[in-house]
């Protein structure tokens, strides 16, 4: 996993107009790179703005870090970079919100019980057949 961090300066009172462009100009050309992440703007005050991107690959960065200098130098004149604040790295740590509960699933493996009794969670015609279980297959 490799990450770039961009700061801009844009005009005084631009930033949400700022936003709303580069959400629907710069996003989509974004989620077009092969190895792509996920990208946040967020508004430091003082009508700064920094731009951060995770991607899979070192290259997959370099073609954000292109991607993000050719847009904003010429679809955008509003955004002006702050001298040279471009960084890019390998990302050491990194934490997420898991949505998906898997530690409740992960229990009747390693309790060992015999049957889920968790909460089950269907989506419309959805079937589910009687598996044997983890926990009785020892």
């Amino acid at each position: 996993m490799h990450g770039v961090i961009r700061r801009y300066r844009v005009r005084l009172g631009t930033v949400a107009q700022a936003a709303r462009y580069t959400e629907k100009g710069f996003l989509p050309i974004l989620r077009g790179i092969p190895g792509f992440v996920s990208s946040h703007l967020l508004d430091e005050g003082n009508d700064v703005l920094t731009w951060m991107a995770l991607l899979e690959t070192e290259e997959a960065v370099q073609a954000a870090v292109g991607a993000s200098r050719e847009w904003f130098r010429d679809e955008w004149s509003s955004f002006r970079p702050l001298p040279p604040e471009v960084v890019t790295g390998e990302v050491l740590a990194r934490a997420t919100a898991d949505r998906r509960r898997t530690v409740d699933r992960r229990r009747l493996a390693l309790v060992g019980a015999t049957a889920w009794d968790g909460p089950e969670r269907r989506a419309g015609n959805d079937r589910r057949l009687e598996a044997p279980s983890w926990a009785r297959a020892g």
